[in-house]
């Protein structure tokens, strides 16, 4: 209970360094478990600046998530059908596609790739990634706009992304196809 009444202070006065951290920890962490459950490395096979520089990307995206909820809200913040409906809507149509495409640029860019082998993993993998989203997230939005308060939304989709952010950094890196692709 004490670290929920933490959680609650910090994301309170520091939303913008909470939603950074603990993005940045997920995102971190959902690396390293694509690494091990996934590619089935050894623990003296795991790259760890691929882990940190996945880790930097979602302390660039946690704070614009925040940012991105509180605009989502100005569509109003009624549980009504047609509203939680139209801010999924506009999340799945506008956000995911933005933000997958950015976190797989991203972590090719902070790879050392060049933009011919950049493109060559999107069209690899960009429509398989954004098809699999579209399986999960419109429910994770469900219950994260009718159910949790606008400052846990953040954290909400990050406890659920430790999958998903396993699942795309696996596909950032090739998705089982050679890197040197």
């Amino acid at each position: 209970m004490a670290y929920f009444k933490w959680y609650r202070y910090c994301s309170n006065t520091y939303p913008v360094r909470t939603n950074l951290v603990q993005t940045g920890l997920l995102f971190g962490f959902g690396d390293f478990m694509a690494q091990i459950a996934v590619e089935k490395r050894k623990p003296n096979e795991i790259d760890w600046l691929r882990t940190v520089r996945y880790a930097s990307i979602g302390c660039a995206v946690g704070p614009t998530l925040g940012m991105w909820y509180k605009t989502l809200d100005k569509l109003g913040t009624k549980n009504t059908i047609p509203l939680v409906t139209k801010k999924i809507l506009v999340d799945q149509l506008i956000a995911s596609p933005i933000i997958n495409g950015a976190v797989m640029v991203m972590s090719r860019v902070f790879s050392g790739d060049e933009w011919p082998q950049i493109q060559n993993k999107l069209e690899d993998n960009y429509v398989k990634v954004m098809l699999t989203s579209y399986l999960i997230w419109p429910a994770v939005q469900a219950f994260n706009f009718t159910i949790v308060p606008q400052q846990y939304r953040v954290l909400t989709v990050q406890i659920v992304s430790l999958a998903w952010n396993t699942y795309l950094s696996y596909m950032s890196v090739g998705g089982g196809k050679s890197e040197q692709t």
